[in-house]
């Protein structure tokens, strides 16, 4: 093996420059000095958990006062890691980290057994199997933290929009159903209604399958015949202008492709991302994809405390059964908190009549629900005014009545 391959110093760069711009970070990061292959970064890494102990900031002038004095600040290392990306989900380099780390012991114990002149087999063994116990407790770390149950702080799940659809802050929901069936209505619904809730509270709206001019007719139309309220209020929902790029690229999870998205959205409180699959871009059928794609959107919820909402296609509905008929791998579903099956108003679903006269509205069917929803919803299904009536839709797209005020784009 090259030397080369016992290190990744890019990586090292990557979760430094983290630690600095997101100083929350470094809880999650468990490692030690040793770990990081290049000595400046070791010093740097040491002049952090020093900062740390002593509740100090860990920013770029408390890391060079602590290191100056010893002789010990590489200007052009720390210049190096402020250039570099910063990642929002530091897990997978860190655990990279500790690898090479280890494959470094282990070279280096290879190294010692050969040039280590043992009498006996046995005192070998026995330097071999210490040094190998050392090397294994690198990999297991600081071990597990708990608290007595008792002991754990009162509180109680916080959602929104408790009186229409009620989502939980904090985490990710999905919305799922089939091509044609209104969640590119419901989704403007929901972002006015929760701006209706919280005034001062944004809302980033990511719908990349219509062209923006239809989503503004759509909203319009909500705002005027849906909720009867006026369009030009909703001024803190936004919508994104370009084309999303997969998380996953070319079979691998691209952490700085997700560290650009959580970035653009900082500030949102409420983001909803349609279709999930244009966001997605690893095999839809894959558990182990779905899980590498899920996890950094649950960290960027709970870190941040907002709610993500994915809108995602669903399978036929040819059963009547509670369980989610998302499509795709499980693991989607799985890590989602709350998750809702839209379908159309039926006068005799056994034989797929529609009610005609109720056309504009939609079941809601809540399929998956962690948190009590079901308490808040009332039942596991609900009925909600979804589309605009037959003849109001026209009216609300062609008319000038209080739409010269554009929806704001970023």
């Amino acid at each position: 093996m090259n030397e080369e391959e016992l290190y990744n110093l890019a990586f090292e760069r990557s979760v430094l420059s983290s630690i600095i711009f997101y100083p929350a970070s470094f809880k999650d990061i468990s490692l030690t000095v040793n770990d990081f292959y290049l000595s400046a970064h070791q010093k740097i890494y040491e002049a952090m958990v020093s900062l740390d102990k002593e509740d100090q900031p860990i920013d770029e002038e408390f890391i060079r006062s602590y290191l100056v004095p010893r002789g010990s600040f590489d200007e052009r290392v720390m210049v190096e890691i402020l250039t570099a990306n910063p990642i929002s989900n530091v897990r997978m380099y860190v655990a990279r980290i500790r690898e090479l780390a280890q494959m470094r012991a282990l070279v280096l114990l290879g190294v010692h057994l050969k040039s280590q002149e043992f009498v006996e087999v046995s005192a070998a063994l026995n330097y071999a199997e210490t040094s190998l116990k050392s090397i294994i407790d690198m990999h297991i770390g600081g071990g597990i933290g708990c608290v007595s149950i008792t002991d754990i702080p009162d509180g109680q799940t916080e959602f929104i929009l408790k009186n229409w659809l009620p989502f939980p802050r904090g985490t990710v929901s999905m919305i799922a159903a089939p091509g044609g069936t209104g969640k590119s209505w419901t989704a403007p619904q929901i972002a006015f209604r929760y701006c209706d809730e919280s005034q001062y509270s944004k809302v980033a709206l990511w719908l990349s399958e219509d062209p923006m001019h239809e989503t503004k007719n759509r909203a319009k139309a909500v705002a005027l015949d849906v909720m009867s309220t006026t369009f030009s209020q909703y001024k803190n929902v936004h919508l994104i202008t370009e084309r999303p790029q997969p998380i996953i690229n070319n079979g691998k999870y691209d952490p700085q492709r997700f560290y650009r998205l959580r970035k653009s959205l900082k500030g949102y409180d409420l983001v909803i991302l349609d279709p999930m699959r244009a966001f997605f871009g690893g095999d839809e059928n894959s558990n182990s994809d779905a899980n590498i794609f899920m996890a950094p959107f649950q960290d960027w919820a709970a870190e941040e405390n907002i709610t993500i909402i994915f809108l995602h296609h669903s399978k036929k509905n040819n059963d009547e059964g509670m369980h989610s008929k998302a499509r795709g791998a499980s693991a989607f579903v799985d890590a989602c908190r709350t998750v809702y099956e839209i379908g159309k108003v039926y006068k005799n679903q056994r034989i797929g009549e529609l009610d005609m006269d109720n056309q504009h509205m939609r079941e809601f069917i809540l399929s998956k629900d962690n948190f009590g929803v079901v308490r808040m919803l009332g039942g596991y299904k609900v009925q909600k005014h979804i589309t605009p009536k037959s003849s109001a839709r026209a009216t609300a797209v062609q008319i000038d009545y209080e739409m010269k005020a554009e929806m704001p784009v970023i």
